[in-house]
């Protein structure tokens, strides 16, 4: 029979495993990617619209979910990483959909593209992260 003096020190080795096996699983999980990823098929003009109208409820369906935003690029730059990030205009001058790629791609203002990546919610444009080209 176990000695009750032992009863607690062995609680806490097994709470110790336990720990260390929940931290292994949680640092080891494979990483998501777009490419593994169907996406929600949106325009932009529609996903912005979503956004100003309930951005609660917006983000409870497009928060950290694979979309495919398709629109017209407005503006074509990087930020300040040296990634590249592109622009897709929406019906309000004020807001757009902000895409991060995650490679260098030959785009032109003007085009019409869709984009799919990782959304991560609205600040003053919904952004779209991990983004790649859908052609």
């Amino acid at each position: 029979m176990i000695k009750s003096r032992s009863r607690p020190l062995l609680a806490f080795i097994l709470v110790l495993f336990a720990a260390g096996v929940a931290i292994w699983f949680y640092t080891n999980k494979p990483n998501r990617t777009v490419a593994d990823e169907r996406g929600m098929e949106i325009t932009a003009v529609q996903l912005v619209k979503d956004y100003q109208a309930d951005e609660a409820a917006a983000n409870t369906k497009y928060l950290d979910k694979v979309l495919q935003v398709s629109g017209t690029i407005t503006e074509v730059s990087k930020n300040q990483e040296g990634k590249p990030t592109v622009l897709l205009s929406s019906e309000d001058a004020m807001t757009s959909v902000f895409c991060t790629l995650k490679d260098e791609v030959s785009l032109t203002p003007g085009a019409t593209i869709s984009i799919k990546g990782f959304c991560s919610g609205m600040l003053s444009d919904v952004r779209i992260r991990e983004a790649v080209v859908v052609r």
